[in-house]
């Protein structure tokens, strides 16, 4: 199973007085999240159980004037939100664990204290969107020469309920016809100034046995590098994706050099050109990626530490001016989302340390050898190779290890009990398990 989430604009034609009803609707529900937000603090809460007590739940019923069912679903939201932070704290407690306090980097450290929910300023004037399940709203199909799908959202009066009319292409069409639908939220696009209904679909896919292991290096220069690898065997097939680098290059410099030169209208003009630009190859990547992948578990490393520990002042400015422009967490979501589809599981690993060890003896490597910096050579052991390929390699094998996969007689195990996948959690899944599918928007 997995999850898309379809961006439908609420059709420009409804009347003023639902989109009155969405506005306080909305903002109803923000200032239920905020309570929560403290109630979660004050009573420390951590579990979905704690979370259900009556008499919290009618405290915020009796200040916001909400039902039950958006109460839940706002106290779901604001449980998400403190299980990130919590998350993002503990991460933080661990990096100062391992650094020296006199280092520069310790101080660094110590100013990326990650604040609390609803306490800063945008989060304050941001609505919070809450998640509409079947007790307060549900999408439908009508026969209205308007429209072909509407929301049916309760308000905030008993009893009462609007269908508010959706503008959906034809893409989101199928898609609503082939899924599932779980719930949806309600957003204002402050950008474009207008109502967005999300929806999350949930759809099957036949699954793929597993035979072998396919280790994925998102690269700077490159796009991405993949390895196939059995256990006990040497990796094979490496295969280099060079997906529009030197397009988004360009286009990179050209807005550099308007912005140095002032030049103002024209930058409002590429505004939005490099972001549609970027998803149009991270998307062409990720279709590439899945065709490419026949009866493999696919490793995708992920450079999260890489891009934490180049902090500014390191005195890498270039190398971190890379990372920056590095769109790494979207191509691994957009790539993951067509794996689900041809029913390929998938799973992601921290990868750091991947690129400077050999593959073979776990030596150190000397880069820019030969004076190609995609070339390598093991110190230890005198292997050389491209730096991508050993990337991927250890990729793969890091997965090996994780899975517990050490001899081919593990995949048929493996595919007995069915690949266990390492899922990111989706931004609003406050009462849904970790490993629950992604849901990338379209």
């Amino acid at each position: 199973m997995y999850i898309k989430t379809l961006q439908i604009p609420v059709h420009y034609a409804t009347t003023k007085r639902k989109r009155g009803i969405m506005n306080c609707l909305t903002a109803r529900l923000s200032y239920a999240v905020r309570l929560w937000c403290k109630l979660i603090e004050e009573n420390d809460i951590r579990t979905r159980s704690q979370l259900e007590n009556i008499r919290l739940q009618h405290r915020v019923q009796e200040e916001t004037g909400l039902s039950a069912g958006f109460v839940q679903q706002a106290g779901n939201k604001a449980l998400w939100m403190w299980s990130a932070y919590r998350e993002q704290h503990a991460l933080r407690k661990r990096m100062l664990s391992k650094v020296k306090r006199d280092s520069k980097w310790y101080e660094k450290l110590l100013n990326r204290e990650p604040k609390l929910p609803c306490t800063s300023k945008y989060s304050l004037i941001k609505k919070q969107p809450v998640r509409f399940d079947r007790r307060t709203g549900r999408i439908e199909r009508t026969k209205l020469k308007l429209t072909s799908y509407v929301a049916h959202i309760s308000t905030l009066a008993k009893g009462e309920t609007i269908d508010v009319p959706l503008n959906p292409c034809e893409y989101h069409r199928q898609l609503l016809e082939k899924g599932i639908v779980r719930d949806f939220e309600l957003i204002w696009d402050r950008d474009r100034k207008r109502w967005m209904v999300h929806v999350t679909v949930l759809f099957q896919s036949v699954p793929q046995p597993v035979a072998e292991f396919m280790g994925v290096d998102l690269g700077v220069r490159r796009a991405a590098s993949t390895v196939l690898m059995r256990p006990g065997e040497k990796p094979h097939d490496h295969k280099i994706f060079r997906n529009g680098k030197l397009k988004l290059q360009r286009l990179n410099d050209h807005i550099s050099h308007l912005q140095r030169l002032g030049k103002h209208e024209a930058l409002k003009k590429q505004r939005n050109k490099r972001r549609n630009v970027s998803e149009h190859y991270d998307w062409l990547l990720a279709n590439e990626l899945a065709e490419s992948c026949r009866n493999v578990l696919v490793v995708f490393g992920s450079p999260d530490y890489i891009r934490y520990n180049n902090y500014r002042g390191n005195n890498k400015r270039y190398l971190r001016k890379l990372l920056q422009s590095w769109s790494f967490r979207r191509q691994t979501q957009y790539a993951q989302t067509k794996l689900d589809e041809h029913g390929i599981p998938s799973l992601v690993l921290n990868e750091w340390g991947t690129s400077n060890r050999c593959h073979r003896c776990r030596g150190k490597v000397e880069r820019s050898y030969k004076g190609s910096w995609q070339r390598v050579k093991c110190v230890a052991c005198g292997l050389e190779y491209d730096g991508d390929f050993g990337g991927a390699a250890n990729t793969a094998q890091r997965g090996m290890s994780v899975l517990g996969v050490k001899s081919p007689a593990d995949l048929t195990v493996l595919n007995g009990a069915g690949a266990p996948v390492e899922r990111a959690q989706t931004r609003d899944d406050s009462a849904e398990k970790v490993d629950e599918p992604r849901s990338p928007a379209l």
